[in-house]
């Protein structure tokens, strides 16, 4: 004891003044986890996919959304990875109204109203996806039974569909005038019937493009492209 003043064990004091004894904890704090992916599976349905969170309006999902409402209720910037399978074949074939607005007023209306519904939910997906962000998209293959054979599908998809998600390809096309602000970039490839697997590649190409239920579905790996990682 130095002037009734307890002297700490080491370091001693610093002038007149011993320096404050740290409080033992009993437990230490636990750190949130910053770097842990975000992933989400979208319209996931009863069987969410591992190591993914489920997002769905029906289906006993970890987080229930209306996809169908805009915007969603989901940061920006803010998801690692997305997956979506056999939900976007049954996006209505109509634009956005305002009774599709969780909020409606001239802000959302100016920017929702008018604006096609595959687009509106691909522009959602690319607004809370990280740049670089990955999302995997799986639906029915165009000529195919498996994409008219649900009578509650509205859209039927060629592997071309997913080029008009890319800002580089519309621009090319002349066809930046259209209602979407999305940027993907990726590849698009597809599943086989067991036997179509033992043909060559070249008599694969040649029955998809001359035979139905050649290709059972389209397999789209897209990347978002966000204005820093554009070309200048």
């Amino acid at each position: 004891m130095e002037h009734g003043r307890p002297v700490a064990e080491t370091g001693g004091t610093f002038g007149d003044v011993a320096p404050p004894l740290v409080p033992q904890l009993e437990h230490a704090p636990v750190l949130e986890e910053h770097t842990r992916p975000v992933r989400i599976d979208l319209a996931c349905g009863q069987t969410p996919l591992e190591g993914f969170e489920g997002v769905d309006l029906l289906a006993p999902a970890a987080r229930k959304i209306d996809l169908f409402k805009f915007p969603w209720p989901m940061a920006d910037n803010s998801v690692d990875e997305l997956h979506c399978s056999h939900f976007v074949e049954h996006i209505p074939a109509r634009e956005v109204e305002a009774r599709d607005l969780v909020d409606p007023n001239p802000q959302t209306i100016d920017r929702w109203v008018g604006v096609d519904m595959f687009f509106a939910f691909f522009d959602e997906c690319y607004r809370i996806l990280k740049p670089g962000g990955k999302f995997r998209v799986v639906c029915p293959a165009l000529r195919s039974n498996r994409a008219f054979q649900d009578p509650t599908h509205r859209r039927f998809i060629a592997a071309e569909t997913f080029a008009y998600l890319s800002r580089e390809w519309r621009q090319g096309s002349m066809l930046d005038h259209y209602r979407v602000r999305c940027d993907f970039g990726g590849v698009c490839n597809h599943t086989l019937p067991g036997e179509l697997s033992l043909l060559s590649p070249e008599a694969q190409a040649q029955r998809f493009h001359e035979r139905w239920n050649q290709i059972v579905d389209w397999i789209a790996d897209l990347v978002a492209i966000k204005p820093e990682e554009r070309k200048t």
